[in-house]
């Protein structure tokens, strides 16, 4: 069996998940993270789901031809000596890569006949390709993103290599058409998370390792999560800290203690009072001390991630040091409708730490024990 795989970076994807920016859209992102000290995680995350995708086809039986997109829009995210073709951009500008060299890209792939088309990004980088071939070629999104709403990635970078390979040999490969949303960064950076349709695109069949589309929380939602903000705020320990993730039932948290919050951002409580708002990696680091702090963290509705989707902030260097604490109304856990809860720090050994079943704080006097997991042969169901 011959496959051919192309393979499309956004080279700026993730970049403003550190930096506090909600999305790396901005013009001056580039610049941004250079000044913070920050490297972009796309080509190392794009790297594991090509090592994953290979080690999960058989050479004896797939031949597999990868066209990867010019330097760090593909080819650098490749093993060395790894054989590949080049495909570059049709569009001639000057200075560095575009959403029009992804498009540009990725129809120069669809037009060499890919069986599958990888792009590592966000929803930004979805609509991309989604403008490009729409549904011409089948096409599977690498997490490598800020905020990641739509339906058409993997759950983690290894689990994408995992449903690549697996679909790749199939020879009778299905494919399901899933939803692209994407949200205004200018409109989320105020705080309003109002994401919108754009359209599908053909993705390999596989309900275990594709992440579902992000839900909010229903407007019923609002009492239970007063309750919980409340009952949470009465067990917060004297002179220690907490780290607050975005979601508006972190939020009811600080409610509870009159204070308000940064709905999409990460937060510092001490004593009831703001010690930060919105920090960015950098400043949380330096803020948390090295007996660490309380990271307050709530699902993603209906996708389930606790780590790695829209929190970046809370980075690896934190996380090692302190203790999480994952909190929920009822109704979000009945949203994910047995699933586990997910984690995807960008650090697979970490993940492998926080794994297994956790506590999840549901109101006044309530818990329920959970499964966390980055890997769909490890998980297990409520």
């Amino acid at each position: 069996m011959n496959v051919t795989i192309g393979l499309i970076v956004n080279p700026v994807a993730g970049l403003g998940g550190r930096l506090a920016q909600k999305g790396s859209d901005a013009s001056d992102i580039r610049d941004m993270a250079e000044r913070a000290g920050i490297d972009s995680l796309a080509a190392e995350r794009a790297g594991q789901t090509v090592r994953r995708l290979m080690d999960g086809l058989e050479p004896s039986r797939v031949a597999v031809r990868i066209l990867a997109g010019a330097d760090e829009m593909g080819a650098d995210a490749l093993d060395t000596g790894t054989p590949h073709e080049t495909v570059t951009s049709d569009v001639v500008h000057p200075g560095a890569s575009s959403s029009d060299d992804t498009k540009s890209m990725a129809r120069n792939m669809a037009d060499q006949g890919v069986d599958l088309l990888l792009f590592a990004g966000g929803d930004g980088t979805a609509r991309d390709i989604l403008d490009a071939v729409g549904t011409r070629v089948p096409a599977l999104g690498i997490p490598a993103g800020v905020k990641i709403y739509s339906g058409v990635f993997g759950l983690t970078p290894s689990e994408t290599g995992a449903l690549a390979a697996g679909w790749l040999a199939n020879p009778n490969r299905c494919s399901d058409e899933r939803e692209v949303v994407d949200i205004d960064e200018d409109e989320l950076r105020q705080g309003l998370a109002t994401p919108s349709l754009y359209g599908t695109l053909r993705v390999p069949s596989d309900s275990r390792r594709l992440q579902p589309r992000k839900s909010g929380s229903p407007a019923s939602d609002a009492n239970a999560a007063r309750s919980l903000g409340i009952a949470f705020a009465a067990t917060m320990v004297p002179d220690r800290q907490y780290v607050l993730g975005p979601g508006s039932t972190t939020m009811a948290i600080g409610s509870a203690l009159g204070l308000e919050l940064t709905r999409l951002g990460v937060d510092v409580i001490c004593n009831g009072r703001l010690m930060a708002e919105d920090v960015d990696a950098e400043t949380l680091n330096s803020l948390v001390p090295a007996e660490g702090a309380t990271i307050v963290v709530t699902p993603l509705g209906q996708q389930g991630f606790v780590i790695g989707r829209g929190n970046q902030q809370i980075d690896h260097r934190v996380l090692q040091r302190s203790e999480l604490r994952i909190v929920a109304t009822p109704s979000k856990m009945i949203s994910l409708g047995g699933r586990p809860l997910w984690v995807d720090s960008g650090h697979p050994e970490l993940d492998a730490t926080i794994c297994g079943y956790t506590k999840v704080f549901t109101g006044a006097k309530a818990e329920v024990i959970y499964p966390i997991s980055n890997s769909a042969d490890a998980q297990v169901r409520a």
